[in-house]
């Protein structure tokens, strides 16, 4: 069975990490979890604002106090401890992260304009990357003030590129879906699957990949002994598998990501999928 006892919320006083406090509150329903709140001063020194990891602007950015009565808030009643470290934020929140042998690290991500589906926050992005234990991050907003509301799980989306780590992410996905008692799907995108306007396809050639694909997955759920719903996505990668998760009303996107190994399609697109995700993504 899933463990979320150990949940890390790294903060830089942004409107944006108050929502990541939501998504916190409603993954303690679950498990109870030991929740450290975690701020990264940077250079040591205590400030009343705090500049967000984009240093491009400040927006959302609220007042220390005007943070944390929010804070107090979203976490009342859950077992919460507070820690101000100095350093380099990413590298501390990593380090962090192994020494407390934290099961799931919560992250914001940001982007803005036309921009938001190709820009990760830098600490996001350089945790993504290091981290160990599965990470967390929130629906990529627009702006730092928009609201979105995390009220609970009750589908959880599982994407898999049917490569050697996906029976792993499956049942990860499949015991994190069982904790919340949700329903549990499984995502494979293939271009295979995809009709392109102009090109002559084959009928027969394309039901045949269609049947061989579900085949694999059928099987892939049966070895891996969870029960799921199977979704295919013809397209690319990161679009196909968001669509996807849309379509189906999914309220978590599970994904893979193997920080010492990024070959594989999946893995190679998961910035991509976090970026374009209508739901938060738990990357595994």
């Amino acid at each position: 069975m899933l463990a979320l006892k150990k949940l890390l919320l790294p903060i830089d006083h942004s409107q944006r990490c108050l929502s990541a406090a939501e998504c916190v509150k409603v993954l303690a329903a679950c498990c109870d979890p030991q929740i450290t709140v975690l701020h990264v001063t940077g250079d040591g020194v205590q400030r009343d604002e705090v500049e967000p990891d984009d240093a491009s602007s400040a927006q959302g950015v609220l007042s220390r106090a005007g943070f944390r009565v929010g804070l107090d808030r979203l976490l009342a009643g859950l077992t919460a401890t507070f820690t101000d470290l100095p350093g380099d934020p990413a590298q501390v929140i990593v380090d962090y992260a192994h020494q407390q042998h934290t099961d799931l690290i919560i992250m914001p991500t940001r982007g803005r304009g036309a921009l938001r589906r190709f820009l990760l926050g830098s600490v996001t992005a350089k945790v993504l990357h290091d981290a160990r234990c599965p990470v967390w991050t929130g629906v990529h907003a627009e702006e730092d003030g928009i609201t979105r509301r995390c009220a609970g799980i009750q589908h959880v989306a599982c994407a898999v590129d049917l490569g050697p780590e996906s029976g792993r992410i499956l049942r990860w996905a499949a015991d994190f879906a069982t904790a919340f008692d949700a329903k549990l799907s499984v995502i494979h995108a293939s271009t295979q699957l995809e009709l392109v306007i102009g090109v002559v396809h084959d009928p027969e050639w394309r039901a045949h990949v269609w049947r061989a694909t579900e085949a694999q997955l059928f099987q892939l759920i049966e070895t891996a002994g969870v029960t799921a719903e199977i979704k295919l996505a013809p397209g690319e990668a990161a679009k196909a598998v968001s669509t996807a998760a849309a379509e189906i009303g999914a309220d978590v996107l599970v994904i893979g990501r193997t920080p010492d190994n990024l070959l594989g399609r999946l893995r190679t697109n998961a910035y991509a999928i976090i970026r374009q995700s209508p739901c938060p993504v738990v990357s595994v």
